[in-house]
Formats: C-alpha cells, sequence, structure tokens
C-alpha cells in the first residue's frame, strides 16, 4: 500500500434550487496542487506533500436545467452546489491527509476529521554564526520558527520521514547540496553545524510541520564572506544531461523518464534502477533513509519552483527496519511547473553508506 504524505479535501456534491431572479450562481473555489491533483483545499496554501503553491482550479461548468433535474419551469433551475468536507489524519500520524475516512496505511488506526488552524506560512527567525560565515569552516545555524498570527513562539512540531525538520542547503549555482537535520533544543528552538564548502550565495530551505500548521517550506538567503561575484555570474547555467546514467559510490544509477519528454505542467515518473559498478549485479540490499527507500529534491534554474518526493515503494511501519532491504528499483513521482532547466538530487542509502546522485533535465513547453 502506498504511503503519502497529503493533505486532501473532499468535495460531496448536493443539489440545490435557484430563484430565477438570484444573480448569477453559487460556486466552491477549490485550490489543488499541480503535482498532487488529490491535495486539495478551500483556501491557497502549500501543498503538504511537496511544497508547492496550490493553485486554483478553474470553475466546473453550471449544469443546466433539464427534464430530469428541473423541479419545474415556474420555481427555477437546478445547479450542482460544491460543498467542503472535513479532511482526515491519523492521531498517530499526523503527516496522514486523506479525502475520507478510512484506516490510517501506516498504523491501521481509524482516520479523524482535522483542519490546520493556521493555514498561513508561520515566521522564521534565522541566524548564522559567525554572521559573516567562510568558506570551508564550521558554522552554526540557529532557526526559532513563530505563530503568524499571535507571534508567540512554536515549539511543537509533528515528526515527518523520521525528522521534526528537513533542511536543504543549496548553493545559488547548484553546484552544492546539503540535506540534513537540526536538533530541537530545551527552548523550541532548533540548531546545527556545517559548513559551506565554497565561497557564493546560498539558499536555505525549512521543511516542517507545525502543530497548529500545515507543511511547509520556508527560505532564507546565506552568503559568505568576502563574496564578490556579480549577480550574472554567479546564477546558475544549467545543462541537460545527455545520459541519464552516473557511476557513485560503487552503484552505477540509472534514471529512466516517462514520459521521456518532460513537458512542464505534466505529471513526470523517475524511475530509478540500481546496480553494482563492478560485478552489473541489482543492488538488492538498500536500508531504509529517514523511513523511506530514497529521497529527492527537484530545483528550478531559478530555485523558484521546490519540489520534495518519496517512492512509491514504500518502508512497512512495523516491521524491523534494520533487517529490511530494498532495491533495485525506486520510483518517484515529480512535476516541472514551467519550462526550463532543473535539478534532480536523489538519495539513497547503502549500508552505512549515503549517496547523493544529481541530474539535469529539461521541460519544454507543451507542443
Amino acid at each position: 500500500m502506498r504511503v503519502v504524505v497529503v493533505l486532501f479535501i473532499s468535495l460531496l456534491v448536493a443539489p440545490a434550487v435557484f430563484d430565477q431572479s438570484t444573480a448569477a450562481f453559487m460556486q466552491s473555489v477549490v485550490y489543488t496542487c499541480p503535482m498532487h491533483p488529490e491535495v486539495q483545499s478551500s483556501r491557497p496554501r502549500k501543498c503538504p506533500k511537496c511544497g508547492m503553491k496550490l493553485v486554483r482550479q478553474k470553475p466546473e461548468p453550471v449544469v443546466e436545467p433539464t427534464a430530469s433535474n428541473q423541479p419545474s419551469a415556474q420555481t427555477g433551475r437546478a445547479i450542482e452546489v460544491v460543498k467542503q468536507a472535513e479532511e482526515y489524519t491519523c492521531s498517530m500520524h499526523p503527516d496522514i491527509r486523506t479525502t475520507s475516512p478510512g484506516i490510517c496505511p501506516k498504523c491501521g488506526m481509524t482516520l479523524v476529521p482535522v483542519t490546520p488552524a493556521i493555514a498561513d506560512d508561520f515566521n522564521l527567525k534565522f541566524e548564522c554564526s559567525p554572521r559573516a560565515p567562510r568558506a570551508n569552516e564550521k558554522i552554526r545555524l540557529h532557526f526559532t520558527f513563530f505563530n503568524p498570527k499571535s507571534g508567540a513562539q512554536v515549539k511543537d512540531f509533528y515528526v515527518t520521514h523520521d525528522k521534526l525538520f528537513h533542511l536543504f542547503i543549496v548553493s545559488e549555482d547548484l553546484s552544492e547540496f546539503q540535506h540534513i537535520h537540526p536538533t530541537l533544543e530545551s527552548d523550541g528552538s532548533f540548531t546545527i553545524e556545517t559548513v559551506l564548502p565554497v565561497a557564493g550565495n546560498y539558499k536555505i530551505y525549512s521543511d516542517i510541520y507545525p502543530h497548529d500548521g500545515a507543511p511547509q517550506v520556508l527560505q532564507q538567503h546565506l552568503t559568505t564572506a568576502s563574496y564578490e561575484n556579480d549577480l550574472a555570474a554567479s546564477m546558475p547555467h544549467l545543462i541537460p544531461d545527455t545520459s541519464l546514467t552516473r557511476i557513485v559510490d560503487g552503484m552505477k544509477i540509472d534514471l529512466k523518464l516517462e514520459p521521456a519528454e518532460i513537458i512542464a505542467g505534466q505529471p513526470v515518473v523517475l524511475k530509478y534502477h540500481l546496480t553494482d559498478a563492478k560485478s552489473g549485479e541489482p543492488v538488492r540490499n538498500l536500508v531504509p533513509y529517514l523511513g523511506a527507500w530514497g529521497h529527492t529534491l527537484i530545483l528550478s534554474e531559478d530555485q523558484a519552483d521546490y519540489v520534495h518526493s518519496h517512492p512509491e515503494e514504500t518502508v512497512p511501519e512495523t516491521a524491523d527496519k534494520s533487517k529490511l532491504r530494498g532495491g533495485p528499483d525506486a520510483t518517484f513521482n515529480a512535476f516541472f511547473p514551467r519550462p526550463g532547466n532543473y535539478r534532480i538530487w536523489t538519495q539513497f542509502q547503502r549500508s552505512d553508506k549515503l549517496t547523493t546522485v544529481s541530474f539535469t533535465v529539461k521541460a519544454d513547453r507543451l507542443h
């Protein structure tokens, strides 16, 4: 069974009759994720699965009266009215969101209705010590989150994929990539130490799930000391890969795209096949990494679009993870919202070695 972290709003259809004198008619506004159309909301927010902004759906056409649905020629016409229902989640696994009541795919508990108290992005205070970090020197990052309504500091967060906080650090030219996990301090803030390997501009992505909010990704910028390159020179100049095969850490990693040509705005499946680089045998000794068989982050060349995806192949919740082994295939759902070049980073864990492989692809316009 596929386990996904999603937020759903189910749509219940109920007939209603309106008098002809009523101006226009009522329709519900529905926002959905371009990558995950099953994610729906009555308010603009970010997709809890990939972090993309939900977009407004076009209104469905009005159902004109017919002999079967018209109450009478004198009383008016019948149209369909869309009504928003509850979201449902698991009390043990709040990252699970579904369209309707059911059973949690992780633990089997009955799902309960829930709606985030705050749909807006939370506020983030980001600090770096030293304030002017130097390349190849250790730095300490400090994160404090605040409720956008009350201004109070947020101290309670849900665990998603084994961690309270997923932090991505990516250089502006997309050559450097880190996926790390800050530590929760006693005062409710998060800290972590890391090193920026080269001088330049960096973007910081804070992927969190506050108790009173929805899953979200907050962005900050960080520049190393004495970095003087002009903006144009520091921008990435990605060239799509002609080969989607890499040999990394003793593994041959083949990526197949379905469809082979990426069209902006349309779903794409990333299919990875892993073999041992020396023997050519399929890799079957992957171990779960953060509760999944792999992780993928996709960024557009300008870093305006962010997609965080996990494999369709799920790690059994109740199994002894120390004994589980996976591979050689991993399948990720992806989405490239605009035409242009994108960088894909995918991570797999084999024994005690975490492997990161990257590919550059191009999304074309629909033609």
